[in-house]
């Protein structure tokens, strides 16, 4: 009975420590939009957020195994990625053969208002 409650104490310890260090990632999008546009971008960036933890994060990160952060793409990076995929370039990632053009839309609006806060750290701002 107490090895198993030291057993299960040092486990609790171990996973709140690998909790403390998870980033956590918020939508930051500009106080002066309009409140219905910062409402419907908003939804967008949850849907965006999602999308990316399940079809990106394998190997751009904070989800998964692959880097250790989301990209932060300028507005031209943007606009190229988009580009290559519209015209189904074969060099363009493969899993956006699995989206169409409105989910990698959602996905951009989560890397373009995302803001990363480290818990001790100070934030990170995609801008």
């Amino acid at each position: 009975m107490k090895r198993t409650h030291i057993i299960l104490t040092i486990i609790s310890l171990l996973l709140s420590l690998a909790c403390a260090k998870r980033p956590v990632i918020s939508c930051d999008i500009p106080a002066d939009f309009p409140e219905a546009r910062r409402q419907q971008l908003a939804g967008i960036f949850e849907k965006g957020k999602e999308l990316y933890k399940i079809n990106c994060s394998e190997c751009h990160g904070i989800y998964g195994r692959g880097k250790d952060s989301i990209p932060n793409f300028g507005k031209e990076q943007f606009d190229n990625y988009k580009a290559k995929f519209l015209m189904g370039d074969p060099r363009n990632h493969a899993v956006l053969r699995k989206m169409n053009g409105e989910q990698l839309d959602q996905i951009f609006i989560f890397l373009r208002y995302k803001k990363v806060s480290w818990p001790g750290k100070k934030d990170e701002q995609k801008t």
